[in-house]
This record gives C-alpha cells, structure tokens and sequence, in this order.
C-alpha cells in the first residue's frame, strides 16, 4: 500500500509539472509516441472501443461489436511494448477517476 501511495504522489507531482496525465486521448497519443514511463490502470474497469497503435487514436464503441476491445488492455499492451511500465492496480488506489493515470518520460 505504501508503494501504490507512493505511484500516486509521484503522479500527481509528474501532472502538476506536464509529464502526467489522466485523459485517455492523450495518453493514447503519448503512448503510441513512446513518451509513457509508468501507465496505472483501475483494475475491474473498462473502456470499450479501438486503439490506432501508430497514432494512439482512440475510438470509443460498443464492446458487443466483434471488432471493438477494452481500450485499458490495449493501451497497457502499447505501453509495455514501447518499454514503459504498466501496473493494474485496486480503484481505491488509483489517483483520478478516469481508470487510468501516465507518468511520461518527457
């Protein structure tokens, strides 16, 4: 709890100064730019829609459709790809409320 206590802190400061963020445009954007050190995710949450891995566009859709997936796990994947972190943590750890917090490295 003190680790997840501290990931929030150091997110919150790396927001305060730009290199953090909770919107999922533009951490999509960022991930798929390679800038994403460490993404939280809210564990238990989704967000149904698509994933552009070159541009980090996102689209939001139904998850009944068979070509539409959980933007989270895919967003995770994208960062883990680019050599970022990715940590699925409890929702009464995350810091925001969007189910999702960036730390970039630039």
């Amino acid at each position: 709890q003190a680790q997840l206590a501290a990931l929030a802190d150091e997110w919150s400061v790396a927001k305060s100064n730009g290199l953090g963020g909770d919107d999922l445009a533009r951490v999509a954007q960022a991930a798929a730019a390679g800038r994403v050190a460490t993404l939280l995710i809210e564990s238990d949450r989704q967000i149904a829609g698509r994933l552009d891995d070159a541009t980090g566009r996102v689209e939001l859709a139904d998850l009944s459709h068979p070509q539409v997936d959980d933007l989270l796990d895919d967003l995770g994947e994208l960062v883990g790809k680019m050599g970022g972190r990715v940590l699925v943590i409890p929702a009464e750890h995350m810091p925001g409320r969007t189910g999702l917090a960036a730390i970039y490295r630039y």
